[in-house]
């Protein structure tokens, strides 16, 4: 029988990707699911809450990831550079698996999400410049879309795709991206 790793590697080769051009900035995020092969459990998603005085959604929720550098070979180059600084994943134990569509950012940016198999359990060494806190939560609690939800702030009120897990309230490019993976992933995981 197939591993998670190797289902979910052949699901997203399956799926056309939407991968689109951009003159602005670009930027890449690794899509870490955690898990153990041995063990049977489902599973996880691998997500920061960054830390508050980060110049860019400070105290949200995202995927470990950033702006490509120069010296960057690709995506997948920069989501693991990223993820290195950001969680302190050895980049040597992430298999990647496969990307979602690109997704641009109400920032600027062009985002491309990497997939990747990171068989764990792995101890994260949080960037305390970058990152509030890291989560593994359930795949399956991002499966089945959520309703939109009323996002109200200072002087201004929207409605937002979002996820609550276990009172964590991920909303924004995040969502959309997690919303990708639930779109590529559901039929694996009924």
């Amino acid at each position: 029988m197939p591993s998670d790793a190797d289902r979910i590697a052949a699901q997203l080769a399956s799926l056309p990707r939407r991968a689109l051009t951009w003159r602005g900035t670009r930027a890449a995020v690794l899509v870490a699911l955690c898990g153990q092969e041995t063990s049977h459990e489902e599973p996880r998603v691998l997500l920061t809450k960054r830390a508050a005085g980060m110049r860019h959604h400070g105290g949200q929720y995202a995927f470990p990831g950033g702006r490509c550098d120069p010296t960057d070979r690709d995506a997948i180059h920069t989501a693991l550079r990223e993820a290195d600084e950001e969680v302190g994943l050895d980049p040597s134990r992430a298999r990647v698996l496969g990307m979602l569509d690109d997704h641009t950012t109400s920032t600027g940016f062009l985002v491309t999400p990497v997939v990747a198999w990171v068989e764990g359990p792995v101890v994260w060494r949080r960037s305390e410049v970058e990152v509030a806190e890291v989560l593994e939560l359930p795949l399956r609690a991002f499966l089945t879309p959520q309703p939109a939800r009323t996002l109200a702030g200072e002087g201004f009120r929207r409605i937002v795709m979002a996820y609550e897990v276990d009172g964590h309230f991920i909303w924004g490019a995040t969502s959309s991206m997690l919303r990708d993976l639930a779109r590529r992933l559901a039929p694996l995981f009924p």
